[in-house]
C-alpha cells in the first residue's frame, strides 16, 4: 500500500514532464499510463483504510512514443528527447561595394628649368704672405728696392766716371781700375767689364773719329775712348758718347752673395749687374732693363780683353 500511495505522485510528475516536452492529443477517456503488481506479503493494514480520492486529469497527455509496460519492482520512465540547443546566429558579413577606379588621364611630362643663380661668386684672393726680411751682417748702400739676398761686404766708395752712349753706358769704378760697358740691346752679352789700361800723358783722343756721323754725338775720351777705339766689337754695339765729357762723380759699389754686383750712377739710379753676363738692370725702371740674354762671351777681335770673359 504505501508503494501506491508513492507511486501516484510519480505518476503525476511524469504526466506533467511529458506534457512539456511534446504536443500530445488530448483524449477524454482515461488510459492506462502503467501497470505494477504486488505480490501479497504478510502486512500489518490500518485500522481504517484510507480513501482513495481518484483526480481525473482535465488533459491528458500523449506521448507519441510507444508505450512498454514492463513487470517489475521499479517504475519505467520513458526516456525522452534533451531539449535542442538555441540556435546561435552566426553573423553574415555582407561584402562592401567595391569601387572601380575611374581611369586616369596621362601625365606629360614637361621640360624642365634649370634656375641658375642670381648673383655670381666671385672668388676672394688670399693676401700673399709677406716674406720676413733677412737680417745681414751688412747694410746695402741703397734703401729700395732691397735685393732677396745678403752683401758679401759694406758698400766701397771709390772715385767713378759715368758716360752715356747711343746703345749703352760705360763705368769706370777706381777701387777696381776697370771699365763696366752695358748694352741696351738683345745680344749676348749684356755686360762686360774691362781692365783701364790708360795712363796719363797718353792721347785721350784721336783724329780719327772727330768727325761724328752727326750732331749730339761724340767720340769718348781717356780710358773710355782707348776702349772705344782699340774694340771694334764695343764700339759697333754701343755706339757713338751722347754726352761730351764723361761725368766723375763718388760711385759706391757692393755684391752680393749670389754674385751679382751693385754700384750707383750720377743720376741716382743703381745699376745691378747678374752673374754669368747674362742681364743687367736698371733699379729705377720698371722690369729693370731688358730681359736676358743666354749665351757664352765671345772673345773680342781686337782691342782689350774684358777683365771677367765667360767661359
Amino acid at each position: 500500500m504505501r508503494r501506491f500511495v508513492l507511486f501516484i505522485p510519480m505518476m503525476i510528475a511524469v504526466a506533467v514532464m511529458l506534457a512539456a516536452c511534446s504536443e500530445a492529443a488530448v483524449v477524454t477517456q482515461p488510459r492506462l499510463v502503467a501497470q505494477s503488481t504486488v505480490e501479497p506479503e504478510s502486512v500489518s493494514f490500518p485500522t481504517a483504510v484510507p480513501t482513495v480520492t481518484i483526480i481525473r486529469p482535465t488533459q491528458e497527455v500523449q506521448s507519441p512514443l510507444e508505450n512498454i509496460t514492463v513487470e517489475a519492482e521499479f517504475i519505467l520512465v520513458t526516456p525522452t528527447l534533451p531539449p535542442s540547443k538555441t540556435p546561435t546566429l552566426t553573423p553574415t558579413i555582407t561584402p562592401s561595394p567595391t569601387v572601380t577606379p575611374s581611369p586616369t588621364q596621362p601625365v606629360t611630362s614637361t621640360a624642365t628649368t634649370f634656375l641658375l643663380p642670381t648673383s655670381e661668386i666671385v672668388a676672394l684672393t688670399a693676401p700673399a704672405q709677406q716674406p720676413i726680411p733677412r737680417v745681414c751682417d751688412s747694410t746695402w748702400f741703397f734703401i729700395e728696392p732691397r735685393p732677396a739676398s745678403c752683401p758679401l761686404n759694406p758698400p766701397l766708395a771709390s772715385q767713378g766716371v759715368y758716360q752715356t752712349f747711343q746703345n749703352g753706358y760705360m763705368v769706370w769704378v777706381g777701387s777696381q781700375d776697370a771699365i763696366y760697358v752695358l748694352y741696351n740691346d738683345s745680344l749676348h752679352p749684356r755686360w762686360q767689364v774691362f781692365r783701364d789700361y790708360f795712363n796719363e800723358g797718353m792721347p785721350e783722343d784721336s783724329s780719327q773719329f772727330t768727325a761724328a756721323p752727326q750732331a749730339g754725338l761724340w767720340q769718348p775720351r781717356r780710358g773710355f775712348g782707348m776702349l772705344w777705339r782699340g774694340n771694334t766689337d764695343v764700339r759697333n754695339r754701343i755706339g757713338w758718347a751722347t754726352l761730351e765729357w764723361e761725368q766723375p762723380y763718388s760711385v759706391q759699389t757692393q755684391t752680393s752673395n749670389d754674385g751679382s754686383i751693385f754700384f750707383n750712377t750720377p743720376t741716382g739710379a743703381v745699376f745691378t749687374l747678374l752673374p754669368g753676363n747674362v742681364e743687367w738692370r736698371n733699379m729705377t725702371v720698371a722690369g729693370g732693363g731688358l730681359p736676358p740674354i743666354y749665351g757664352s762671351q765671345p772673345t773680342p777681335n781686337n782691342g782689350l780683353a774684358p777683365i771677367y770673359p765667360t767661359p
